[in-house]
């Protein structure tokens, strides 16, 4: 998860998926370590407007070996975690997830006194709200006030995108993530690795370029409302 607070992100969740249940279709999706795919064929899909794009990924340590080890990285309980250089620490403030040297994968954890903390994920790519687990180029971050968290939506300029593995994107996307500069119109794509960040380039996404986003499906029940480990 990006910075952010979690457990107002569930709140909000709740919330909006209230607000917009008109738009819900009676499915539901369990929580899941894996992407599961959604046909855009077989539902009608709801226009929900433009909006500004960035994209996130995973900070690897591995990229920062010629800086000193210098910073702390806590838990909430105030636990030392790793100690990290700072220009790391400062990129997985940012990003939400960094990947350490020895394999460990640090995920936004909360804040105490302003620092950023940590916890230790099994998730590869880290954490998303609640229990969701972050999926490259199928996972997004939203404002949960403009696009309900747990929704299954289509990104019109990602169907066709030729993928790093080779595969084609169908376009669909899950909204299981939040960030703290993530408001309004924005959205932010989860692309797992920074280098990946060329497939967007290359499909004609560029930094806050405006996408087209349709809403196909707001489960009733699904990994964002559900409450993660401590």
């Amino acid at each position: 998860m990006k910075s952010g607070t979690k457990a107002q992100a569930v709140r909000a969740a709740f919330v909006a998926s209230v607000v917009l249940s008109v738009f819900a279709f009676g499915l539901s999706h369990g929580a899941r370590a894996e992407f599961t795919p959604v046909s855009s064929d077989s539902v009608d899909p709801v226009l929900l407007g433009k909006f500004r794009n960035t994209n996130y990924y995973v900070v690897m340590e591995l990229d920062y070996l010629h800086h000193p080890l210098d910073t702390f990285v806590r838990d909430m309980r105030g636990q030392t975690l790793a100690i990290v250089s700072t220009p790391f620490k400062q990129a997985m403030d940012i990003e939400g997830t960094g990947k350490l040297i020895a394999g460990d994968v640090l995920n936004y954890a909360g804040r105490v006194n302003k620092e950023i903390r940590y916890k230790i994920t099994k998730n590869e790519f880290g954490d998303g709200v609640g229990t969701c687990a972050l999926v490259p180029f199928h996972t997004i971050a939203v404002d949960p006030k403009t696009i309900p968290l747990g929704s299954v939506v289509q990104i019109a300029e990602t169907i066709g995108m030729v993928l790093p593995d080779g595969s084609i994107h169908d376009g669909i996307w899950r909204a299981e993530d939040v960030g703290g500069a993530i408001k309004g119109d924005r959205i932010d794509l989860f692309i797992g690795a920074r280098t990946n960040a060329k497939t967007l380039v290359r499909a004609g996404i560029t930094h806050l370029k405006p996408l087209t986003i349709r809403l196909l499906e707001t489960p009733t029940e699904s990994c964002v409302s559900r409450a993660p480990e401590i």
